[in-house]
């Protein structure tokens, strides 16, 4: 198959692409065409420099392609220029490529369309977002379900992930953009306190989890569908922090800030990727590599 895919040189993109030039040929489109100089090397993988504020070739370049999958995103700090930079050109995108005859489209949102949440919930959730970033990816959701109603035979899907985390795929291949990891890393490093909200964690993914997601909504028949992209178990920072000073081999320095957040949390069911794709992940293993990667 020829995908075209946006932000294929970012973190996420990246992972998506190594995995998926096994079997498919990938055409990035990129702001910077030289961001991963072993990308250029790899066979199946093409990099064109793109800029998305100039969206008048795209659909030419969707010409050929048969899935397009879009990952990059533009950023705002205002609800008016999150519209302008994001909402607004993915949904131009979108556009060009179901009018150049593409058929499968797969959109990056994230957990933060649901936004906060109070109990276990499901991607049937109303989305309900408590930011701008929340918000734009919303609002994308509903216009792809309107593509998709509008057009019979288009498969347009929905990821949404989680945090995601992953040392570099490739060589010269970027880490999360979050710093989170690296500053409880430095601070083990130099000896110092680590400082972290009480029961503060998440479902993490790592990427090479997430990008197999993408390859089996990919390669299915789904329609308008929206799958979280999450890892099964709970994890704190307080336990990463307490994983940190044991691999440095050092006395575990933690001080808690209490906020209230209760110990067992509300969690996003991650049931519809095992009922679909046979899809269940635990981030523990994964983790830990990561944290001895910004240690050694």
């Amino acid at each position: 198959m020829k995908i075209l895919i946006t932000g294929g040189t970012g973190f996420i993109g990246s992972y998506v692409t190594y995995n998926l030039c096994k079997k498919h040929k990938i055409t990035i489109l990129a702001r910077n065409s030289e961001k991963i100089p072993l990308f250029l090397s790899i066979k199946n993988i093409s990099i064109k420099k793109f800029d998305f504020k100039n969206l008048k070739n795209f659909k030419i370049l969707c010409k050929n392609h048969e899935c397009l999958i879009l990952i990059a995103l533009g950023w705002g700090k205002t609800g008016p220029l999150m519209i302008q930079n994001e909402t607004l050109p993915q949904i131009a995108m979108v556009d060009a490529a179901v009018n150049s005859g593409i058929k499968k489209i797969i959109f990056t949102s994230s957990t933060a369309a649901v936004g906060p949440i109070n109990k276990t919930t499901d991607e049937n959730c109303k989305p309900n977002p408590s930011d701008f970033y929340g918000a734009t990816k919303a609002s994308v959701e509903m216009f792809l379900s309107a593509y998709s109603n509008y057009h019979k035979d288009l498969f347009i899907n929905i990821i949404r992930p989680g945090y995601t985390f992953g040392n570099p795929v490739v060589f010269g291949g970027p880490v999360e953009p979050d710093n989170r990891f690296r500053i409880i890393v430095n601070k083990v490093i130099k000896n110092e306190t680590v400082e972290v909200i009480k029961n503060d964690g998440t479902q993490f993914i790592w990427a090479g989890d997430l990008a197999k997601i993408y390859e089996k909504v990919l390669e299915s028949n789904c329609k308008n569908e929206i799958f979280f992209g999450l890892s099964e178990n709970f994890i704190t920072w307080e336990q990463i922090a307490k994983w940190a000073f044991e691999f440095a081999g050092k006395k575990v320095k933690i001080k808690l800030k209490n906020l209230g957040w209760r110990k067992n949390p509300p969690i996003y069911s991650v049931e519809k990727i095992k009922k679909f794709f046979g899809l269940s992940f635990n981030s523990e293993e994964k983790i830990k590599e990561h944290i001895k990667y910004f240690l050694f």
